[in-house]
């Protein structure tokens, strides 16, 4: 892990162990221009944000509960890789994705237990095309690991507490 790299997760860390979950996501949320980041978890063929942070919103503190081939988060989960998408109106692998005129831009990780079992997704995502090369995918896929290993990821969420609906 390079120095950069280094100092940015124990930032997390840091912010984690005195704040908070949500918080310390904002702050790596802020080493980007990407509107949201998330943790997304599935159950029952749905989709939802455990953890949610919007940066032009930031009291609002959930997303809508979608069908879960309704996220990028699927690519994830299918393929135990991160998944990252500049544009989704360009991007001909997802010429029929449900999301792809309402979220442009994707980047997410894999949150895996130690047996290799996902449990979800970390992802940066927004409306508006952005360079998802400004994502660190290192410093995504150790805070993703630290979180799953470490206990810290919150369990599905009910969709009665759906608030944007942005969804990645």
């Amino acid at each position: 892990m390079d120095r950069e790299l280094s100092r940015a997760f124990a930032d997390f860390v840091v912010t984690l162990k005195s704040k908070d979950l949500r918080t310390a996501l904002a702050g790596l949320l802020k080493r980007t221009d990407y509107r949201f980041i998330g943790i997304w978890r599935f159950e029952n063929g749905k989709a939802n944000a455990v953890v949610h942070y919007d940066r032009e919103n930031p009291t609002v503190t959930t997303a809508a509960e979608v069908p879960e081939n309704a996220t990028y988060c699927c690519y994830v989960r299918e393929t135990g890789k991160p998944f990252k998408t500049p544009n989704a109106l360009i991007d001909e692998r997802l010429a029929a994705h449900p999301a792809r005129t309402e979220v442009l831009t994707y980047c997410g990780v894999p949150v895996m237990d130690s047996a290799g079992t996902i449990l979800g997704t970390l992802c940066h995502y927004d409306v508006v095309p952005r360079d998802p090369e400004q994502v660190n995918i290192e410093l995504m896929l150790s805070v993703a690991s630290y979180l799953a290993l470490g206990g810290h990821v919150p369990p599905y969420a009910s969709a009665a507490d759906a608030g944007n609906p942005a969804t990645p």
